[in-house]
């Protein structure tokens, strides 16, 4: 009897090995980089300008498509890279609206965002300012 139990004990585990390895095989080969979906409402990742807007004391945001290969990357390691914010080389979210973005002499200027619909749109808030108002707006690249 204890033959025969330990006969059904092996079959039932030489099969469960074997579905495992044919479930595991199947969720590796539907794993692909090139089908991972890219969260277009997070700042880590690469951003291309895609528009921009100059208030001109109207007081009516015009915003108008860029032609400018310009582009960010927010890095998640805090670093920035791309030409959108030539000399900046780091940045910080300071709270849900604030980013700080800092050159590599520590001087900082500060950014009011939002993440919207997949835009990242900023805006100089100090202390540099546009008086006029003014803003940039990006698509996430990859």
């Amino acid at each position: 009897m204890f033959k025969y139990q330990a006969t059904i004990k092996l079959t039932f585990m030489k099969n469960a090995i074997k579905l495992l390895s044919i479930v595991l095989m199947l969720f590796f080969a539907a794993c692909d980089k090139d089908d991972a979906k890219l969260d277009h409402n997070t700042l880590p990742g690469k951003w291309k300008l895609s528009e921009s807007w100059t208030g001109g004391g109207s007081g009516k945001e015009d915003w108008k498509p860029v032609k400018t290969q310009a582009v960010v990357e927010f890095k998640s390691d805090g670093t920035i890279a791309g030409n959108a914010f030539e000399g900046y080389v780091s940045y910080v979210i300071k709270d849900s609206s604030t980013l700080v973005l800092s050159r590599a002499d520590k001087t900082e200027q500060l950014y009011s965002y939002s993440l919207k619909d997949g835009k990242l749109t900023m805006s100089p808030a100090g202390p540099i300012y546009c008086t006029d108002g003014c803003g940039s707006r990006y698509i996430k690249t990859n």
